[in-house]
């Protein structure tokens, strides 16, 4: 026979909840004491390409001193134009990169000799901070971040977009 014990009761467990809590936030202090984001990762600056509704105006309606946010372009002497392979082996990959300005059209082989061009072309500029850049629709996100760092370091701060030029083209 057990003893101590009547019928019809149970045994009662008595949890102490205190030291639970105590641990919890200990554990809490150290994660927020040990935690330290970065100030500035994942930013950057650029220009994104305007989106406006193209519209006819009559001559009375255009006013030159009154231009709609829409239709604001950014002044850039040269384009770096970046192409992709349609296929779907290397679909998103440059297989082609080059630069656009007045002086006409310059292939460049790589990112970083599009670093080197850029660095050369930039003492004959007027304007020597603005730069965009028109990828192919296709083309990954992470080869366009490469081009933008190489504008860059290659002294261009203000780095926009153009459209696509295959916009209207993509299957």
């Amino acid at each position: 026979m057990a003893r101590g014990l009547k019928a019809g009761t149970g045994v009662e467990v008595d949890m102490p909840i205190v030291p639970f809590l105590d641990m919890s936030f200990q554990i809490l202090f150290f994660f927020i004491m040990n935690y330290h984001p970065s100030a500035l990762e994942g930013q950057m600056d650029l220009s994104l390409p305007a989106a406006g509704e193209a519209r006819a105006q009559t001559i009375e309606q255009m006013d030159p001193n009154n231009v709609p946010d829409t239709e604001i372009e950014m002044k850039s002497e040269l384009t770096v134009m970046i192409g992709t392979p349609h296929d779907n082996i290397n679909d998103g990959a440059i297989s082609q990169i080059s630069v656009k300005g007045d002086q006409g059209e310059t292939s460049v082989s790589s990112v970083e000799g599009l670093e080197r061009y850029l660095k050369s072309v930039q003492k004959e500029l007027t304007n020597k901070t603005d730069i965009k850049i028109q990828a192919d629709s296709r083309l990954k996100y992470y080869f366009v971040v490469q081009v933008m760092d190489a504008c860059v370091k290659a002294g261009y701060p203000n780095v926009g977009f153009a459209p696509p030029p295959d916009l209207g083209s993509t299957p």
